[in-house]
């Protein structure tokens, strides 16, 4: 499952790449919208690696972190780049539902099991020869 995690957690490093490199049409509602929800599936996957919880209790933690750090940006504004791939620009409704999709996109992720994986519950009884 940790492997799952960082796949997870460089395909959300190569989105965010990818985003701040994008130069077409629509840039800002790219990098505002497909940005946060990198950011909060990096998220996701770090607190995945170091935290032991349900992917339940990481998703909210993620959605939290996430929310709280948006809630800041009506008080702070990031300043020069890092500031801004950290904290944010400024305040922004739509992040929250950019966040959510994120952590949607993040739990499913860790829950795919792909075409060729074992079942998720295995039937031991059927494994076992029958008793004379």
């Amino acid at each position: 499952m940790k492997r799952r995690l960082v796949w997870l957690a460089a395909a959300a490093i190569a989105t965010g790449v990818a985003v701040m490199l994008y130069r077409g049409p629509g840039r800002g509602v790219i990098r505002g919208n497909v940005g946060d929800g990198a950011a909060t599936m990096l998220v996701y996957a770090v607190l995945g690696l170091s935290w032991r919880a349900r992917p339940a209790v990481r998703a909210a933690a993620a959605l939290a972190i996430a929310a709280a750090i948006e809630i800041g940006q009506t008080m702070w504004r990031g300043e020069g780049l890092a500031g801004e791939i950290v904290v944010g620009g400024t305040f922004d409704g739509w992040d929250f539902v950019a966040y959510a999709i994120g952590v949607a996109v993040a739990v499913a992720w860790e829950g795919w099991r792909g075409s060729g994986a074992a079942p998720a519950v295995r039937d031991d009884a059927a494994a076992r020869p029958a008793r004379a």
